[in-house]
């Protein structure tokens, strides 16, 4: 039993390791959004043609790769909590 309780904290650990990557990911996410936007209502004022605002995006290849990351992250938590509801039953007696 002790083996299973070492397991359950091992993946525990592992949960909160990328519930921290997630936030930090997000957090970056919502600030490329600003960026983004900040950019886009800057091209607004000054472009006179609406092709030359969706061709300055400066942010678009971060925010492309940020949302890829917080995917991967998400699949990765994803799996961690199928191991531990696994690990949970599999210590449960059924009657």
């Amino acid at each position: 039993m002790s083996g299973q309780s070492q397991k359950i904290g091992d993946l525990l650990r592992q949960r909160l390791h990328i519930v921290q990557e997630l936030s930090a990911a997000n957090a970056e996410h919502h600030r490329l959004l600003q960026v983004s936007g900040g950019a886009d209502f800057l091209s607004l004022l000054s472009a006179t043609d609406l092709e030359e605002v969706v061709d300055q995006r400066p942010a678009t290849p971060d925010l492309e790769a940020n949302a890829t990351r917080l995917s991967e992250l998400e699949a990765e938590l994803e799996q961690v909590d199928k191991l531990l509801e696994e690990t949970k039953t599999k210590g449960k007696h059924h009657e």
